[in-house]
C-alpha cells in the first residue's frame, strides 16, 4: 500500500495546474523558430520560478 503522499495526482502537477488557471496565451505559430524557442524558454523558467517559490513557501 503506497501513502497518499507518494500518489502522483496530474491535477496538482503545476505545469497542468497553471494551464488551467493561468490566461496563458497560446504560442504564435507564425513566428519564427527563435522566437518560439525564445517563449517556451521563458514560459518554463516561469514555471520553474513559480515552483521554486511555492517549495520556499512551504519550508
Amino acid at each position: 500500500m503506497t501513502p497518499e503522499s507518494d500518489v502522483f495526482d496530474p491535477t496538482q502537477s503545476f505545469g497542468y495546474s497553471a494551464a488551467a488557471r493561468a490566461d496563458v496565451p497560446p504560442l504564435d505559430e507564425e513566428a519564427g523558430p527563435a522566437a518560439l524557442f525564445q517563449e517556451i524558454n521563458e514560459r518554463r523558467a516561469r514555471i520553474e520560478n513559480a515552483e521554486l517559490l511555492r517549495h520556499l513557501r512551504g519550508l
